[in-house]
C-alpha cells in the first residue's frame, strides 16, 4: 500500500484551519470521509492485489470464511466483494451465484459472508486473489483524529484535500463553494486514474 508522511491527525488540523464555515465540523466526520475515500480508492482505481494460499484438508468442505484470510496491522479485513480470482489447484473458479453454483463445478460464490466453492473432490490447494484495502482511520476517546498514515500517496495529497473541503462545505450547505471542490476533486481524480493506469502492471490480468 501507499504510505504519505502526513497522518490523518495533521490533515484534518490543517483543514479545520483552512475551511471558512460557521458549524463546526468534528474530526469524526472528516475521518468517515478520508476513510470512505481511501476504500473507494483502493477498491475501484489501485486495485492492489494480494495472495492468500491454503491446502485444502478436507475438499468435501465447500464453505471459506473471509475471516481465514489473515491480514496485516495496517490492512482492512477482506470482504468477499474485494475478492479478485480464486485458483483451486491452478484451476481459475468461475464468480457465480448460489444457484449456479451449487450447481456448475468450478465456481465459487458468496454464501452469506462465506466463500462458497464448487470444487472437485481431491482437490489440494486452494489461491484467492483480493484487493488489500487500508484499515479504517479512528478517533480517540477525546473524538481526536490518530496519527494514522494516510494511504494516498504524497503527490496526490491535493486530492484528498479537494473531497475532504467539498464535504465540509457540504455539510454546511455552502455549495457554491462545495461544488468548486468537489469539481477539482474530480478534475484530480481522473489524473489519479491515469497516474495509477501508467504504473500498472503490462501482463496479466
Amino acid at each position: 500500500m501507499f504510505k504519505s508522511t502526513i497522518t490523518a491527525k495533521e490533515l484534518i488540523a490543517e483543514l479545520k484551519n483552512e475551511v471558512d464555515i460557521a458549524i463546526p465540523i468534528s474530526d469524526a466526520s472528516y475521518v468517515l470521509w478520508l476513510n470512505a475515500l481511501e476504500q473507494l480508492l483502493y477498491t475501484e482505481i489501485i486495485q492492489q492485489q494480494k495472495c492468500f494460499a491454503k491446502s485444502i484438508v478436507d475438499s468435501s468442505v465447500h464453505l471459506l470464511s473471509v475471516c481465514d484470510i489473515p491480514v496485516s496491522e495496517d490492512e482492512s479485513p477482506v470482504r468477499f466483494e474485494d475478492i479478485y480470482a480464486v485458483y483451486v489447484d491452478d484451476v481459475q473458479l468461475i464468480k457465480s451465484t448460489v444457484a449456479s453454483g451449487v450447481i456448475f463445478p468450478n465456481t465459487f460464490f458468496k454464501n452469506g459472508s462465506d466463500i462458497g466453492l464448487n470444487i472437485p473432490e481431491g482437490a489440494k490447494d486452494i489461491k484467492i486473489i483480493y484487493f488489500v484495502k487500508p484499515a479504517l482511520k479512528t478517533v480517540d476517546e477525546g473524538g481526536n483524529a490518530r496519527e494514522e498514515c494516510i494511504n494516498i500517496p504524497i503527490e496526490f495529497m491535493d486530492l484528498v484535500k479537494a473531497k475532504l473541503r467539498g464535504e465540509a462545505y457540504k455539510t454546511a450547505n455552502e455549495d457554491v463553494l462545495a461544488a468548486k471542490w468537489l469539481n477539482d476533486y474530480n478534475i484530480l481524480l481522473e489524473t489519479f486514474k491515469a497516474w495509477i493506469s501508467n504504473k500498472a502492471a503490462q501482463f496479466g490480468m
